[in-house]
């Protein structure tokens, strides 16, 4: 964007709205986090094998918090922040030189909807992570390390994903399309989640990663060959 400034006339009110959603969204979290972890803290004289549970079940909650932020967080941003987001990513496009026909205006509607999707897809997988926590030490660290993962796939499909809303590939296809690109998805994914919740920091990588999630598919398809007229999902 910074070879584009123009573009931050287009950024400016997503990072806004972002940045305010992950706040709220934030601070909530860590004062519910803060609140469960004191109720579950052992006590001196409790036995070793209490602690090691207490100390599980912390991190557990730990990660039950991470996981409803980020669903609430992503919920909040399709209904607030999507549609802007997409407006940035058409006009990332029309930079670029895409033929204006070639492109459509996602319905806000179908991305409340797909928000909605990818939140409940997000909260299943971090339920399903957060059982391995039963298994003392070792499950909660792989609880983290696959966790992190999903959040970084989940997340950048969702970017990766704007380039293809415009060029009407419905949310399923975007999710293949994704699949298929694992390394860019992850890639885009991780750098996003990593710093979500990171006041206007986060919410300025986010308006990045749109633009450079136009400017990968404008890379793969051109690796693969496609045009506007060609399916994106192949």
């Amino acid at each position: 964007m910074q070879r584009h400034l123009k573009l931050w006339a287009y950024a400016w009110q997503p990072v806004l709205i972002s940045a305010l959603l992950a706040v709220i969204v934030g601070v909530l979290a860590i004062w519910g986090g803060l609140n469960a972890v004191a109720s579950l803290q052992p006590t001196e004289d409790s036995a070793w094998w209490s602690k090691a549970l207490a100390i599980t079940a912390q991190l557990g909650v730990v990660l039950v918090a991470i996981a409803t932020a980020l669903t609430l967080y992503i919920v909040l941003q399709g209904i607030f922040a999507a549609i802007f987001f997409s407006i940035l990513a058409r006009q990332t496009e029309l930079l670029l030189g895409t033929d204006p026909q070639s492109l459509r205006d996602p319905p806000l509607m179908a991305q409340v909807r797909d928000a909605l999707r990818a939140g409940l897809k997000l909260m299943i997988a971090n339920i399903l992570v957060l059982a391995l926590n039963v298994i003392p030490v070792v499950g909660s660290v792989s609880a983290i390390v696959i966790g992190g993962y999903v959040d970084a796939y989940v997340l950048g499909a969702e970017f990766i994903g704007y380039p293809l809303e415009l060029r009407g590939v419905r949310w399923l296809q975007r999710q293949q399309f994704a699949k298929r690109n694992l390394g860019m998805t992850l890639g885009l994914g991780t750098v996003v989640s990593l710093f979500v919740f990171v006041p206007v920091i986060g919410a300025v990588l986010q308006a990045t990663a749109v633009v450079g999630s136009v400017l990968r598919f404008h890379e793969w398809r051109s690796a693969h060959g496609e045009t506007d007229q060609a399916q994106t999902t192949s």
